[in-house]
């Protein structure tokens, strides 16, 4: 079958890089409006040398840096900078193509004749072929400019054009060989690796495979270095060796060595669960990822009945958690929301990941969340220092290198107990756009990772979903936890019988929640200890000490209601006798 993909989309991609090569190699055109020339030895120079050239040591923003960049340049220069932007987007793999062509139409926009892009190279974008991983995101000027030096080096030798599009390995040479100018490049050169590997794929994906990791590559030809038979140096040689080899063994397909019983050959934390992620590459749409996934239905089922769930209410949380990436858990006090959120949460570790939990109160603030400024001693003199909290904590974990694919989660317990909106600050904008980055209080370009998920919990009897800020309610996924619904519904009693215990607690807290508003009934936790026998006198002195303080608060000002949840009154229900 060979390195090219066959999978939904990917058709589109190679179509759309093909035509990238007629208009910026084979002549000096353009993609989105042919005819046009955009890709000349002059405009690339210039935008090059008068655009990109110069680092921006300033505090703004990206966008802001570059549009200065860009500022007074002509529409050509403009177009030709989102052309090669496009390029770079069309290997990235995401359900929508919005957040690329938001990204374009930024640099499109700002020139004083903007031009649109073509309805067919716009839908080429979606869903794209691999996801390459946060470095890739986040550095995605530095993807464009290389492809804007390659492409300028590439004007430069016309007489060799021709037999690099004929011959791939002629193509790879140059690439190799590119000798970069500018100072966004020099400055970090490997942050461009990925962007390489994916243009070589792009440009002949029938020779290079669809792995944009040089170590991963590396990996691969250790590995099966037994399969090697003629001698070269080249990785991509040695790799279309092995492949034609394991061809005769195994059926071929897309993304063919991240195929389980191929992969266990050549990963070695793959043989143990987890996926040794490197810098350059997450394919997040292999076949390999429910077999090493956390949320896995195996994983998920025996943690559902850990919890006494049916597996598919904690399914559909971590569904919910996977496609909106951050879940609020609502319902009464004692319905078990942070203790599931823990227990989804410890997943991570078991995974390469990590979680951690804060709770909100009444005086946190933005500064305790994400940074603030704390005292600190410098030499013998007080002084403040820029301290991150638990947000800008897990991010940066999430974000390393090493990490990329890996799962993270921030629990945040009693969110609707802080000032929510005061708290997140513009954070509000990155729960919705991921890909984006914004400059925080303090100065900082801070953007959320892909792999970071919240879980919050939300005590209804405080304050209703209702009450809270429409902007956050539209940015989250809220999964109900109340005493008479599933999956909470029957726990107790659930839990009661496996732990051999009478179900008196059981059937007193399903009386009493008869008579109490929805958001205000009482949760199962109160009787949920392990280890300790629930005999009549145990459960009326938890009654007595733990549910009526929380009920007196649900009946505050009216006494009369307040003695039908006594002990005895419930108990006296129960065993059909009249109240006295």
């Amino acid at each position: 079958m060979g390195s090219r993909l066959t999978s939904d989309g990917a058709g589109k991609v190679y179509n759309a890089a093909q035509a990238w090569v007629d208009s910026a190699l084979r002549t000096d055109g353009s993609l989105f409006t042919p005819g046009t020339p955009i890709w000349s030895s002059d405009r690339l120079r210039e935008l090059r040398e008068l655009s990109l050239n110069n680092l921006d040591e300033s505090p703004d923003s990206f966008e802001e840096k570059l549009r200065r960049k860009l500022e007074g340049s002509s529409p050509e220069i403009y177009q030709l900078f989102g052309e090669a932007l496009y390029f770079h987007y069309l290997v990235r793999r995401s359900k929508s193509a919005a957040n690329k062509l938001q990204r374009i139409n930024m640099a499109l926009g700002w020139s004083p004749v903007p031009v649109q892009i073509p309805a067919e190279l716009a839908d080429s974008l979606t869903p794209g072929i691999l996801n390459p991983g946060q470095l890739f995101n986040s550095t995605w000027l530095r993807q464009a400019v290389f492809l804007v030096e390659f492409v300028e080096q590439w004007k430069q030798v016309p007489d060799r054009q021709q037999q690099m599009l004929e011959d791939e390995w002629e193509f790879k040479g140059f690439v190799m060989d590119l000798d970069f100018r500018s100072e966004v490049l020099l400055t970090q050169p490997n942050t461009i690796l990925i962007q390489r590997e994916a243009l070589l794929h792009l440009v002949f994906p029938d020779t290079f495979e669809a792995i944009v990791s040089v170590n991963q590559k590396e990996k691969i030809v250790k590995a099966f270095a037994n399969l090697v038979r003629r001698p070269v140096e080249d990785v991509d040689r040695k790799l279309a060796q092995i492949r034609s080899v394991l061809e005769t063994q195994y059926e071929s397909g897309d993304h063919f060595f991240f195929v389980p019983e191929i992969r266990v050959q050549w990963d070695e934390q793959y043989k143990q669960g987890p996926i040794d992620v490197e810098e350059q590459l997450e394919v997040a749409d292999s076949p390999l990822r429910p077999s090493v996934d956390p949320w896995s239905q195996p994983i998920t089922n025996a943690l559902a009945a850990q919890l006494l769930w049916k597996s598919e209410y904690l399914q559909e949380i971590i569904q919910d958690l996977q496609e909106k990436r951050q879940v609020i858990f609502h319902g009464p006090p004692g319905t078990g929301k942070t203790y599931v959120a823990r227990e989804i949460a410890k997943q991570c570790r078991d995974y390469g990941g990590d979680f951690e939990i804060v709770q909100f109160h009444p005086s946190y603030s933005y500064e305790d969340f994400v940074e603030g400024f704390r005292p600190k001693l410098i030499g013998d003199q007080a002084g403040f220092d820029l301290v991150h909290g638990p947000l800008r904590r897990i991010a940066q974990k999430a974000s390393l290198p090493e990490n990329s694919g890996k799962p993270f989660i921030l629990v945040i317990d009693e969110l609707n107990r802080g000032n929510v909106a005061k708290v997140f600050g513009e954070l509000y904008f990155l729960l919705e756009y991921r890909d984006e980055e914004v400059r925080l209080l303090y100065g900082d370009q801070f953007s959320l990772p892909s792999n970071l998920r919240f879980i919050c919990t939300m005590n209804t009897a405080d304050r209703s979903i209702a009450l809270m800020d429409a902007a956050l309610r539209r940015r989250f996924y809220f999964a109900p936890f109340f005493p008479d619904e599933p999956p909470i519904e029957g726990l107790l009693n659930r839990w009661l019988e496996r732990e051999g215990q009478d179900t008196l607690a059981a059937r007193l807290v399903d009386e009493a929640n008869k008579s109490l508003d929805r958001d205000a009934r009482i949760g199962p936790s109160y009787f949920m200890r392990p280890g300790q026998t629930l005999d009549e006198d145990a459960v009326r002195r938890i009654w007595d000490r733990a549910v009526m303080p929380y009920v007196e608060e649900q009946c505050f000002g009216d006494d009369d209601k307040l003695k039908g949840f006594s002990f005895e009154t419930l108990k006296r229900r129960l065993d059909g006798a009249q109240p006295a």
